[in-house]
């Protein structure tokens, strides 16, 4: 991996543990919870690694000045990552968010929600990116539970099975729009 992919790598994943310990607090998920804090080893071994590049890469002050950016990058998306971990952990430790607090929180003008694929959903045996095309409407599917395991950040390529939870980021009307169709209920 060289150093781009590292950075890119790092940026993505701490911006996917947000958007999973906001679900996590949100929705009062202790299995999503404990998916954030289980990615905080990928985050020390992506930020390891951008670290490492680029101390390979100084080998003037002008360069250790250009590779200022990239240091400050990484060090963001770090603690991006962290703070992810913390709100976690705050969830883990059965802290819970007050009813006015979390409210404000779904009424937030893009947001995250959690559903499980029904029977008779429109999505079921689709791919990611099918599910894109025939709904209409801009989403992110950040999570799958398949069974016991978690697919976290699932390609498009991946297909959607009845009975399993998806964890969406979106708008508050893609949700709910999306909430009828993963659900099935298109009454």
């Amino acid at each position: 991996m060289n150093v781009k992919e590292a950075l890119k790598g790092l940026l993505d994943l701490s911006s996917l543990m947000l958007d999973l310990a906001y679900a996590s607090v949100i929705y009062d998920n202790s299995e999503l919870a404990k998916q954030v804090v289980d990615l905080e080893a990928s985050i020390n071994e992506l930020r390891d690694a951008v670290l490492v590049h680029m101390s390979v890469a100084v080998r003037s002050m002008s360069d250790a000045e250009r590779s200022l950016s990239v240091f400050r990058a990484a060090d963001i998306a770090s603690m991006m990552a962290y703070e992810a971990v913390e709100v976690a952990r705050m969830v883990l430790r059965g802290l819970r968010l007050h009813p006015k607090l979390r409210e404000g929180l779904m009424e937030a003008e893009e947001s995250v929600d959690i559903v499980r694929v029904s029977d008779g959903s429109v999505f079921e045996g689709l791919t990611i990116e099918e599910m894109l095309m025939i709904s209409g409407v801009g989403f992110n599917v950040i999570a799958i539970k398949s069974g016991d395991r978690w697919i976290i950040n699932p390609d498009e390529s991946r297909r959607i099975m009845r009975d399993e939870v998806l964890v969406i980021r979106g708008t508050r009307e893609a949700l709910e729009h999306l909430r009828k169709l993963v659900e099935g209920d298109l009454g």
